[in-house]
């Protein structure tokens, strides 16, 4: 067995959970001893951060995670990077309007009344009187 076959199996991915929780404890651990400054602080931090090199040196050798193409199982999910691409172009162009002019765009559509006005000065003084 090869080192990526190895460092692509499950029981190569289930013993690093463990260290990957075990190392962040020591290293969490180590750190409330420093924090608290009791004794044994500076060894456990120094021993908790080397834990954790040691684990990044280990995950230096996992595979790259690969990206699964969803749409083969779910086919109503083809084609949503591409929608998702063309609100990004139209969420651009508009960027390119003035601040004021968005700001137009909103009062517009935000249907703004009397009524409206009358409906927030009743709720206002509703709050008023229930506090």
């Amino acid at each position: 067995m090869n080192l990526s076959e190895f460092t692509s199996s499950k029981a190569y991915k289930k013993i690093m959970g463990f260290v990957y929780g075990w190392g962040a404890a020591v290293v969490m651990v180590g750190a409330l001893f420093k924090i608290q400054h009791l004794p044994g602080a500076g060894i456990m931090l120094t021993v908790g951060l080397l834990t954790e090199a040691f684990i990044f040196f280990l995950s230096a050798f996992e595979p790259p995670h690969e990206e699964v193409d969803w749409s083969l199982v779910y086919p109503e999910l083809a084609g949503v990077d591409e929608a998702i691409d063309i609100s990004d172009k139209k969420a651009a162009v508009s960027s390119k309007k003035s601040a004021l002019e968005k700001f137009d765009a909103m009062i517009e559509n935000a249907e703004i009344t009397p009524e409206l006005f009358e409906k927030l000065g009743h709720g206002l003084k509703h709050l008023n009187t229930t506090t």
